[in-house]
């Protein structure tokens, strides 16, 4: 039925005077206006102000709640996200923290599943490797593939110390196992030292030795194939010492001969046997047996000149072997008696007789 309305009187119109049944008005014929309490089957409109704006090629809205958000989507324009961003998958070209928030890092969380975050890191994809800054445990420690190059003018440090710079080592570095090392200009050494086994210092003692873990004087030189040990040292009483420390002879030799030699005994040697030609000066004043010689020479005994013997005595020896030209000096001179015996025939005692009869 289709009821007619006064063309001048429209207004007061109600829904039951139209007598519409569901479905009979077309949304085509509705233009403008506002439908208040709109809802479809997959539509609801509880706003109570404008919140959706569509145009051609653009819808317009303040918040979006939307659990899931499937299809490839693009984003144009700043995206912030207040929570948290859990993504399978991230790629960008920068990365910027905003210092206005407390964590300002990435953070490898624990796997909720595995329980760890082992493994986890950076890595930049290659042809030949994958280049990797990553932890690893076992112990705890970064793994990286590549060299580190820092800045010349920068340090690595290691509780706020100096570790290493380009040019220096920080105080703090005590122990090392260092196998090579180039040209010294200064080294300052503390302790006890230890060179490949062969030269040796002790700081406690102050002694230095070569060949010898443990020194035996203020310096020392160990030849172990021959066992013998050489020294330089100090007395408590303020003298020198140079020589062998085991018992074994020392010679002090010059263009590779022998020119002094001390046997274990004592007995010294100058020059070598058979060779007249050596020279041995002596300067001063010399002493045979007497602690403080007054003379050139001064011999406390005995002395054998060019094979001849040359002694005192009161008388001429009456027991003893004796060879020709041994000579007895009369050591108590008196008037008309004698300056001394020689031998004429050697035997024992031989034959003496007097010579320089001394006058009254």
């Amino acid at each position: 039925m289709v009821k007619t309305f006064d063309g001048q009187n429209l207004t007061g119109i109600t829904a039951q005077s139209l007598n519409l049944l569901p479905g009979e008005l077309s949304g085509n014929l509705i233009d403008g206006g506002t439908i208040t309490h709109f809802s479809s089957t997959g539509i609801q409109d509880n706003a109570t102000t404008t919140a959706l704006v569509v145009t051609d090629g653009n819808i317009s809205v303040v918040s979006i709640t939307a659990p899931t958000i499937t299809g490839n989507t693009t984003v144009r324009g700043d995206l912030k996200v207040y929570g948290v961003l859990d993504a399978g998958f991230v790629r960008t070209t920068e990365l910027i923290t905003n210092q206005r928030y407390e964590k300002q890092y990435i953070e490898f969380a624990i796997d909720n599943e595995q329980g760890t975050n082992v493994g986890t890191g950076l890595l930049w994809p290659s042809d030949s490797y994958n280049k990797q800054l990553v932890y690893r445990n076992n112990p705890d420690r970064f793994f990286m593939t590549e060299s580190v190059d820092i800045a010349p003018d920068k340090s690595y440090l290691i509780g706020g110390l100096l570790v290493l710079n380009s040019t220096s080592l920080g105080n703090g570095i005590v122990n090392s196992s260092l196998k090579t090392l180039g040209n010294l200009t200064k080294l300052n050494v503390t302790g006890d030292v230890n060179f490949a086994d062969i030269v040796f210092f002790d700081s406690a003692s102050g002694k230095l030795s070569i060949g010898n873990a443990q020194p035996t004087a203020l310096f020392s030189v160990y030849d172990s194939t021959n066992d013998i040990e050489i020294i330089l040292d100090g007395t408590p009483t303020g003298r020198g010492v140079f020589g062998t420390f085991n018992t074994k002879a020392l010679d002090v030799v010059t263009d590779d001969q022998v020119r002094i030699s001390i046997e274990t005994n004592g007995n010294i040697t100058l020059g070598q046997p058979l060779r007249d030609s050596t020279v041995i000066k002596m300067f001063g004043t010399v002493g045979i047996g007497v602690n403080k010689p007054t003379a050139q020479l001064e011999v406390a005994g005995d002395i054998r000149f060019n094979n001849k013997l040359f002694t005192t005595g009161t008388e001429p020896p009456t027991s003893g072997s004796y060879m020709q030209g041994d000579v007895v000096w009369n050591a108590s001179p008196m008037p008309t008696g004698w300056v001394g015996w020689i031998c004429v025939a050697a035997g024992n005692p031989g034959l003496w007789k007097p010579f320089g009869q001394i006058s009254a």
